[in-house]
């Protein structure tokens, strides 16, 4: 070995018996970090490494809102039968959860050989992340990362774990040697040279569903009748059951805006939305031609609702 190459920062440093923990049969990963600290690239990571992630976990974040919802309501006795419930369906299985940092203590001491994956990101990066998805003041943004990160320090310094750290930038520059690294975290044995291109595949810098899923100004919806001097739909929040404004463009040209707060009871009926005051109508004193281009999205965000662009008709002016 070329002695420079010991000097080659792969972003990756092991702590405790970590060699140990990962040959035991059971074990459970707990991965650690800040919102929009790259903890959604981790478990994903595992995920696609066959590993369990809990019965609610989905992409593209990768939680278990079922143990999560368990700790966070305070009910350690269900979170123990959670714990027990997987054990004996899954020797491997991993849990992430920023906010488990709240609740770190219960979780170390109810798990099976917890291995800590803790992952850490350029604070800045974060801030500008929460920034663009979240509408958060940047340096609120810093100082909220820097504390999330100080939590960790001292459970770090006061707790004698088993795990490894990563930094979410090397990983991105040096797939290899994380993948690497997780495959023998997790003692996998017979691993294939398909799955681990998967992965790699999944490692990327800001993947579009994450970034869609993630924003808080996501919304849902359509444009639904257009007449020559009337547009109507729906349009809500996804991650809230506040009232959505929406903004009208003509053939590129925003023309005006309202609040989506109409009542559609058929949204209602159909479980669509909580109250069903969702509607909007815009009443245009320039009539459509034929062949205009007519566009709605919720303010704020960066996506269309659905059945935008629509296209106007003259024909179709009857409806």
């Amino acid at each position: 070995m070329n002695n420079f190459e010991l000097l080659h920062n792969t972003g990756i440093s092991f702590l405790g018996d970590i060699e140990n923990a990962s040959k035991q049969e059971q074990k459970t990963f707990i991965i650690l970090g800040v919102a929009r600290g790259g903890t959604s690239l981790i478990a994903g990571a595992l995920a696609h490494l066959g590993i369990f992630s809990g019965d609610l976990s989905v992409e593209p974040v990768y939680e278990d809102r079922k143990l999560a919802e368990a700790f966070e309501s305070g009910n350690d006795a269900l979170a123990k039968q959670i714990i027990d419930e997987y054990n004996k369906k899954h020797p491997v299985w991993a849990f992430k959860r920023p906010q488990s940092m709240e609740y770190i203590e219960k979780l170390h001491a109810m798990v099976e050989n917890p291995i800590y994956l803790v992952v850490f990101k350029d604070i800045f990066s974060i801030a500008n992340r929460n920034k663009i998805s979240m509408k958060l003041d940047i340096i609120k943004g810093m100082r909220i990362a820097f504390n999330g990160y100080e939590k960790i320090f001292k459970f770090l310094e006061t707790t004698e774990i088993n795990g490894a750290l990563f930094s979410y930038e090397k990983i991105m520059a040096s797939k290899e040697d994380f993948v690497d690294s997780l495959v023998k975290l997790a003692d996998l044995k017979d691993f294939s040279d398909s799955k681990k291109s998967a992965v790699y595949d999944f490692i990327t810098p800001n993947p579009q569903k994450y970034l869609d899923m993630s924003r808080i100004t996501k919304s849902k919806g359509t444009i639904g009748n257009v007449a020559k001097t009337r547009v109507v739909g729906w349009a809500a929040s996804v991650h809230g059951n506040q009232v959505v404004d929406v903004e009208l463009y003509i053939n590129g040209q925003k023309v005006a805006k309202t609040k989506a707060n109409q009542f559609r009871p058929h949204l209602l009926e159909k479980k669509m939305h909580p109250t069903g005051h969702c509607g909007y109508e815009f009443t245009l004193t320039i009539p459509l031609k034929h062949g205009d281009q007519v566009r709605v999205r919720a303010c704020e965000d960066v996506v269309d609702l659905n059945n935008s662009p629509y296209i106007f008709k003259l024909q179709e002016e009857h409806k």
